[in-house]
C-alpha cells in the first residue's frame, strides 16, 4: 500500500499512515495537515488544505454570504443588478408541493465533501434557506415550462445562492437553459424524442473525445461505458459533483460564454483527465479527487495547441490549392500555345500528304479534349479553394475570441492581484 498522494510505499514494519478525514484518502504524515474546524482539529490531506484555502478566499475576496449579491455576481456574471431586480419577480408564496419537500430531502442529504463544506459556511444556521431555494425553483419552473423541473435544478440554484440574491439567481438559471442545448431540458429529457436524440447525443461525445486526444483501444471503451453510464448525470448538474474549485471554475466559465458546446467541451476533458479511473470503484468520489482546476487548464491548453495547428494545416491547405491552381493555369496556357502553333503548321502544311493532315486532326483534337479536362480540374479547384478560404475565416473569428477571453481572464487577474496588493499594503 502507498500514500494516495505521494505514492511513497508505507513500511510494514511501521506504517505511517492515516485517512483523510475530508475526503478520505489513504495518505503519509508528510502530506497530513492539520485543519481547525468550528474548535474541532482534524487530520487533512494536504489537497484538501489547498481546496479549503480556495474556499475560504473566494468567500472572503468575493464578500460571499447567502442569498446576497456578491462580486462575482455584479462583475462578471449580469450586467444590471436594479433592472434585473425589477424584471424578475418571485413567487414569494411557499408551496406544499413536490419542490419543497425535494429541497428538504436534498438539504438532509448529504453532498461530496468539498461542495457540502462550502454551503455548510454560507448556509449554517440560516433560516430562510428552504423558502429562498423553494422560491427561486418554483418561479423558474412556472416561468420556463419547456425547461422543466428535476432534483439537479434544486442543487444549481443552491450553489448559485451562495453567490447572488434570488432575482439575479432566476437571471443567471433563464440564461444558462437559454444558452444550452433543450436535450439538457429535464422537460425534454421525459419525452420519447429524447431517446434517439440520447443516443445520437452519445455517439457524438465517443466521437468528440477520440477526436481531441489519442486514446488506447482499451481507453476508448472505458470512456465509451463512462459516458453511456454517467454523462447525463455530469452534465445534468453542470459538474457540481466536483470539488468546489472545480465546479466553480467549470460553472462560471459557462455563465460568461456564449458557446452552447461549452458543457461538451469539458465533459471530454474531465474524461481525459481521469481516463485511468473511469471504471474504478467509487469512481464519482475518485474523479471529483483527481479533477483540478490545474489539470482542467492543463488540457485546455492542449486542445488550445491542437486547434492552433489545425488551422495551420487549414492554411497551408489553402496555399496549395492557390499554388495548384496557378501551376494548372500555366499549364493550360502552355497547352494554348501549343495548339496555336500546331494549327498554324497546319495551314501551312494542307498542300502536302492527306495522311498527315488527318494525323495532326486527331492530335489537336486530343489537346482540345486535354483542355476541356484541365478546365474542369481548374473549376474544382477554385471551388475546394473558396470553400477552404471560408472555413480559414470562420477559424479565424474563432480564434480571435479565444485570444479575447484570454485577455479578458488576464485582465480579471490582474485586477486580483492590484487588490491583494492594495490589501496587503
Amino acid at each position: 500500500m502507498s500514500c494516495d498522494i505521494c505514492k511513497k510505499p508505507f513500511n510494514i514494519l511501521w506504517r505511517r499512515d492515516t485517512k483523510c478525514k475530508r475526503c478520505n484518502r489513504i495518505i503519509c504524515t508528510d502530506c497530513s495537515k492539520l485543519q481547525q474546524v468550528r474548535d474541532v482539529f482534524r487530520n487533512i490531506c494536504k489537497l484538501c488544505m489547498q481546496d479549503c484555502e480556495t474556499i475560504r478566499k473566494i468567500i472572503s475576496e468575493s464578500l460571499l454570504a447567502w442569498n446576497h449579491n456578491s462580486e462575482i455576481a455584479k462583475k462578471y456574471w449580469v450586467k444590471d443588478v436594479e433592472f434585473i431586480k425589477s424584471m424578475y419577480k418571485l413567487n414569494k408564496e411557499i408551496k406544499q408541493s413536490k419542490i419543497a419537500r425535494d429541497v428538504k430531502t436534498i438539504l438532509q442529504t448529504p453532498m461530496n465533501y468539498s461542495i457540502q463544506e462550502f454551503f455548510n459556511l454560507l448556509i449554517f444556521n440560516n433560516r430562510d434557506v428552504e423558502a429562498t431555494i423553494t422560491n427561486v425553483v418554483d418561479t423558474f419552473v412556472t416561468r420556463n415550462p419547456k425547461v422543466g423541473y428535476n432534483q439537479y435544478l434544486i442543487k444549481l440554484t443552491i450553489f448559485l445562492l451562495c453567490f447572488c440574491k434570488d432575482y439575479v439567481c432566476l437571471k443567471i438559471l433563464e440564461d444558462l437553459y437559454n444558452k444550452i442545448p433543450k436535450q439538457y431540458y429535464p422537460e425534454y429529457q421525459t419525452t420519447q424524442e429524447f431517446i434517439k436524440d440520447h443516443d445520437q447525443m452519445q455517439h457524438d461525445a465517443i466521437q468528440d473525445v477520440k477526436f481531441r486526444f489519442k486514446l488506447e483501444q482499451d481507453q476508448i471503451m472505458a470512456a465509451k461505458q463512462f459516458i453511456e453510464s454517467a454523462m447525463m448525470h455530469y452534465k445534468n448538474q453542470f459538474f457540481l459533483n466536483l470539488t468546489f474549485s472545480s465546479a466553480f471554475y467549470i460553472l462560471d466559465k459557462i455563465i460568461q460564454s456564449n458557446d452552447s458546446t461549452e458543457i461538451d467541451k469539458f465533459f471530454s476533458v474531465i474524461i481525459q483527465i481521469n481516463i485511468n479511473q473511469l471504471q474504478t470503484k467509487n469512481s464519482e468520489l475518485v474523479i471529483a479527487r483527481t479533477t483540478t482546476v490545474e489539470s482542467i487548464k492543463q488540457y485546455q491548453n492542449q486542445l488550445a495547441k491542437k486547434r492552433s495547428s489545425l488551422y495551420l494545416s487549414v492554411d497551408k491547405c489553402a496555399q496549395d490549392a492557390r499554388q495548384q491552381s496557378q501551376q494548372s493555369c500555366r499549364t493550360i496556357q502552355k497547352k494554348f500555345e501549343v495548339s496555336e502553333f500546331e494549327a498554324d503548321e497546319n495551314e501551312n502544311l494542307s498542300h502536302q500528304s492527306p495522311t498527315l493532315l488527318q494525323s495532326q486532326k486527331l492530335e489537336i483534337t486530343k489537346l482540345t479534349q486535354e483542355l476541356l479536362q484541365l478546365e474542369q480540374q481548374i473549376n474544382q479547384l477554385r471551388i475546394e479553394n473558396q470553400q477552404l478560404e471560408e472555413i480559414s475565416v470562420q477559424n479565424t473569428v474563432v480564434l480571435f475570441k479565444e485570444y479575447e477571453n484570454t485577455i479578458s481572464d488576464l485582465i480579471d487577474q490582474t485586477e486580483i492581484l492590484l487588490k491583494q496588493s492594495m490589501m496587503s499594503g
